[in-house]
């Protein structure tokens, strides 16, 4: 997420001003911007959060070093980990209304910069090759939630816009966020500049210190602004000097970094006036030092810090944690990429669905007509456990899935393109697919 504005000085006495009413000036200190005029999205988070919940730095603090401590060597890193993923599409106008296109590219780029199956991981400078790394895992769109609304979503006195994650607010509720990465995509307003989008890093809820709150499970997920998402976006982000910004779906990619409990890669360090950054950490130990954020560009010639271990490093400018162009970014590093492993294997691991223990089922289940080319009746087996349908395409992405399903469904299917899909059916821990044929 970035935030820009023109009269960076000007605007950091009045916000602060205006913010004091009713909350502390703490959460818009003057570290939260640099001399760039970026808003820092992590640390907009974090201080919001903790004016709001006393101890919520704290907790993620401890969750970042505890994931840092474990054994990064323990699990097998070529099991391709799937995540289901729910798109809430909260929108006043049409052009907020996102086409399916838009929010398909969007998963192809998630699922590209988490496999390094992006083709620009090749414009990586040859000297960070050795470190470049890969988590491995995959993002299933299981649902597209439209939403009209007449509510706007802004960073205002009352902190960041998650009214945008509830229905009674005018925004959309979240499908279970222990199991279901929940991405909200609606236009975040701001009266100082443009706000891209912001997510919650991982909290350790269940072991929050005693007497301090948390905040809740609902709320958690990642939000972009419409304009900020996938590569073939009809709507430009006006950048405020007569152009837009680049926009090709790396604000995800960086959201969903924070998602998984990464931190910026300069460590967020220095402050209004600008200022190095080199002794802040970003606590991964392949990422160079950095002394600042890039300002949104390709600078391959910045070298910010002296590093004191090793090969003194550049910039690593392509990393999905800094602020450079998202031109430029096309690389995980290898520790990070373990770090995202281990979080979605430890504080995330409920949003794993990798049929990881599930036994094909011994019984059948039947569907009618197939092939079909408007509504097909589902036929499952009673009892046994929860019942859930998934429907995916020959690819296997998921485009549909429900668990409220009873024994005798219908699954509508009039809006799908013709070819092969497959259906599969969840009863308790077992499974059983059959292929369907839409005509």
């Amino acid at each position: 997420m970035k935030l820009h504005y023109i009269g960076l000085l000007l605007f950091a006495i009045a916000y602060n001003n205006l913010f004091s009413q009713q909350l502390s000036t703490d959460i818009f200190k003057d570290e939260l911007v640099n001399a760039n005029g970026v808003i820092n999205d992590q640390l907009l988070v974090m201080k919001t959060m903790e004016n709001q919940y006393p101890g919520y730095s704290e907790q993620v603090s401890k969750v970042f070093q505890e994931n840092k401590s474990r054994d990064n060597q323990s699990y097998n890193k070529n099991i391709l980990h799937e995540v289901s993923v729910v798109v809430h599409v909260v929108h006043q106008t049409s052009e907020e209304n996102l086409p399916d296109s838009v929010i398909y590219s969007q998963i192809e780029v998630l699922n590209e910069d988490f496999q390094r199956l992006n083709a620009d991981s090749n414009n990586l400078r040859s000297i960070f090759m050795p470190i470049a790394g890969n988590p491995n895992i995959k993002f299933n769109l299981v649902q597209i939630i439209r939403v009209p609304t007449t509510s706007s979503f802004s960073v205002g006195l009352t902190g960041l816009p998650d009214n945008v994650k509830q229905t009674a607010n005018g925004g959309s509720d979240a499908w279970n966020t222990d199991q279901y990465l929940n991405i909200w995509i609606c236009k975040l307003e701001s009266f100082f500049g443009a706000l891209f989008g912001y997510a919650y890093p991982p909290a350790g809820l269940s072991n929050w210190p005693a007497g301090s709150q948390a905040p809740s499970p609902d709320l958690d997920g990642v939000v972009l602004d419409y304009r900020a998402v996938g590569r073939n976006n009809p709507n430009p982000f006006n950048n405020g000097a007569g152009g837009s910004f680049v926009i090709n779906g790396r604000t995800a990619t960086h959201e969903v970094g924070h998602y998984f409990g990464m931190r910026h890669i300069w460590g967020d360090g220095g402050g209004i006036f600008g200022g190095s950054s080199c002794g802040e950490d970003d606590g991964i130990i392949d990422t160079p030092n950095q002394g600042a954020q890039s300002n949104n560009n390709c600078d391959t010639t910045l070298n910010t810090c002296t590093d004191s271990v090793g090969v003194d490093l550049p910039d690593l400018i392509e990393n999905h944690m800094d602020y450079s162009e998202e031109t430029c970014k096309n690389m995980w590093t290898q520790m990070q990429s373990d770090f995202i492993r281990n979080v979605l294997e430890n504080e995330r691991v409920g949003l794993l669905n990798d049929n990881t223990g599930q036994h094909e089922l011994t019984f059948d289940f039947q569907i009618y007509p197939n092939p079909a080319n408007d509504l097909v009746h589902i036929f499952l087996p009673d009892g046994g456990g929860k019942l859930s349908v998934e429907l995916k395409d020959i690819n296997g992405k998921t485009i549909y899935l429900s668990s409220q399903i009873q024994p005798k469904s219908i699954l509508d299917i009039s809006k799908l393109n013709r070819g092969v899909y497959f259906i599969k059916v969840n009863v308790g821990n077992k499974f059983k697919i059959k292929k369907l044929l839409v005509k």
